[in-house]
């Protein structure tokens, strides 16, 4: 019986995933509590209610609380590490995540939400895919005269330049602490808008794979990513007078399964297509669907009894309609 208990949980682990959900700086009017495990799909109500926004979704998560809400953060800034359960990090307050989407989706979802209650503002929504390297940073004004990412400067003991997936780590390690000095340079200001900062790194995962999750490169990678994103967190805390709040994302996952999904959705339309597939209804649907059904039944044998009684009535005894319309009711002169 033990035995089939570590299989379903070890099975229910492959299906979900497990990470882990770290705050890393927010102001005093947010209050984080306790080490509820979360689900990555609720992180988008959690960072919209953090910007003062109503939640569209409600969640049972009992970790987060809005102790004073004139006093919001403006900025949301989020590292989403793939590949790895989590990166050893010791500052802040850290949560167990279950990865049921994909991060992308928290993204869309707060972009989303921030161009519809700001329409015509010029809005500081910034998504860089580290791997991608200055193609990405140079999309937006603020990072756009970042010139280099070069690893050289970075102090380091026992991974390699010559190893692509080292070199490629500390490339990626690089360019955000390019970005740090940017913010800390004067790039962002306050704007009194909410803005979104997403920056999301690939590359530990396969050197972890290639060395080993508990070996010194993979070890001493960790501790260069921390001393990274914290760089990169107190940057935007500065620029943001305090006002921010700084997470990181972690899932041993999410790698897997957004590979899956962007294959998935090159052919989705062509799958229909071929196979004939049904459309996609959401969970409201099922009770929606019965509202009406059943409303409309009752409504038509409502109407089928009325027309029968109508039908069935004696004029002479018992029928007002009759008697008031009939001719004789008028007075002869």
């Amino acid at each position: 019986m033990f035995k089939i208990i570590l299989l379903v949980i070890s099975l229910v682990t492959l299906a979900y995933g497990a990470g882990e959900f770290s705050v890393l700086h927010h102001p005093p009017s947010l209050v984080f509590r306790g080490h509820d495990p979360i689900k990555q799909s609720t992180l988008a109500e959690v960072f919209s209610a953090a910007l003062g926004f109503s939640a569209e979704h409600f969640s049972h998560w009992q970790g987060f609380y809005i102790d004073n809400p004139f006093d919001i953060p403006e900025a949301v800034v989020t590292v989403v590490v793939d590949g790895v359960r989590d990166i050893d990090q010791i500052k802040g307050h850290h949560f167990p995540l279950t990865t049921n989407e994909d991060e992308s989706h928290i993204y869309n979802t707060l972009t989303r939400r921030i161009e519809e209650r700001y329409p015509n503002e010029n809005l500081n929504l910034v998504r860089i895919e580290l791997e991608n390297g200055l193609d990405d940073v140079r999309k937006y004004d603020a990072f756009r005269t970042i010139k280099s990412e070069n690893p050289r400067h970075i102090s380091y003991k026992h991974l390699k330049l010559d190893v692509e997936e080292d070199r490629e780590f500390l490339r990626d390690v690089a360019l955000l602490n390019e970005i740090s000095l940017k913010v800390e340079a004067g790039a962002v200001k306050e704007d009194f808008i909410p803005d979104i900062y997403w920056f999301r790194l690939t590359s530990l995962h396969a050197l972890s794979d290639l060395h080993g999750p508990n070996s010194t490169e993979t070890k001493e990678a960790k501790q260069l990513l921390q001393e990274a994103i914290n760089r990169l967190s107190d940057a935007f805390v500065k620029a943001y007078g305090n006002r921010v709040l700084a997470n990181i994302i972690t899932s041993d996952a999410s790698h897997t399964r957004m590979r899956r999904n962007i294959l998935a959705t090159a052919d989705d339309t062509s799958d229909k297509i071929k196979y004939n597939l049904a459309s996609y209804y959401n969970k409201d649907f099922p009770v929606i669907f019965n509202i009406i059904l059943w409303f409309s039944v009752v409504l038509f044998f409502a109407i089928l009894a009325i027309c029968l009684v109508t039908a069935n009535m004696d004029p002479g005894r018992d029928s007002v309609i009759y008697r008031m319309t009939s001719t004789r009711m008028k007075k002869d002169n």
